[in-house]
């Protein structure tokens, strides 16, 4: 399996509608980086995942993987990366939204917190602001010293 830097977005938005996810933010615009998971080095995307970096907060966005792979690791593989990316980059804490994996999360390390407590960077973005619904669990998980 390779996870790699995705530079066409091409690649990123069909995967985030295949899995109902929220793509209408997603343009070169933005502060997002995807990451990709093959499971061979020339084979189709399985998996992204997207980190939004606000120097020492970053906002964990848009994991998916393809239906056929669910269930067989890559989504953890996926979050492991992002989560060494992020520690790479320095940034101390990532927050996530999500409305239908909170629990997977939590087995993560991620930790419920609460929305009022946002740093401002993270209210700011799209995903806080207006794509996910305010229903959505907000968690947070410290990976400057993750491993």
């Amino acid at each position: 399996m390779t996870i790699e830097p995705l530079i066409s977005l091409n690649q990123v938005v069909p995967l985030l509608i295949e899995c109902g996810l929220p793509a209408s933010d997603v343009s070169i615009a933005f502060p997002h980086q995807f990451f990709g998971l093959r499971l061979e080095d020339s084979g189709p995307l399985v998996g992204i995942v997207g980190l939004e970096n606000y120097q020492s907060v970053g906002l964990l966005r848009s994991l998916a993987v393809a239906s056929p792979c669910r269930n067989r690791g890559p989504a953890h593989q996926l979050v492991a990366f992002v989560e060494a990316q992020a520690a790479y980059w320095h940034i101390d804490t990532l927050f996530l939204l999500t409305t239908t994996a909170e629990s997977f999360f939590t087995n993560l390390g991620y930790s419920s917190v609460s929305r009022d407590t946002a740093p401002p960077a993270i209210q700011a973005t799209s995903q806080f602001s207006g794509l996910c619904p305010a229903t959505s669990a907000f968690l947070s998980k410290h990976v400057t010293n993750a491993g």
